[in-house]
């Protein structure tokens, strides 16, 4: 049976994951602006952030699949 600070420390987790992938669609944003802006915009700015963008979201999905499994554990 997992420990309430167990799964208080997963939602934690799950938030600053949340928390980075915002980060990373923001930053992506900024970007593609700011060349805009420049006239320097060319379609694709910003991909190598998708890489990055699937990781944070798969390890959400992840922390998501423990959190629902510990917690149908407990009932």
């Amino acid at each position: 049976m997992a420990s309430t600070l167990e799964l208080e420390g997963l939602d934690e987790l799950r938030s600053a994951l949340i928390e980075e992938r915002q980060i990373i669609v923001a930053s992506v944003r900024r970007l593609r602006e700011a060349r805009r802006q420049k006239g320097t915009f060319v379609l694709g700015d910003g991909a190598e952030a998708g890489a990055r963008l699937v990781a944070v979201q798969g390890q959400i999905d992840v922390v998501d699949a423990i959190i629902a499994t510990l917690t149908n554990a407990q009932s």
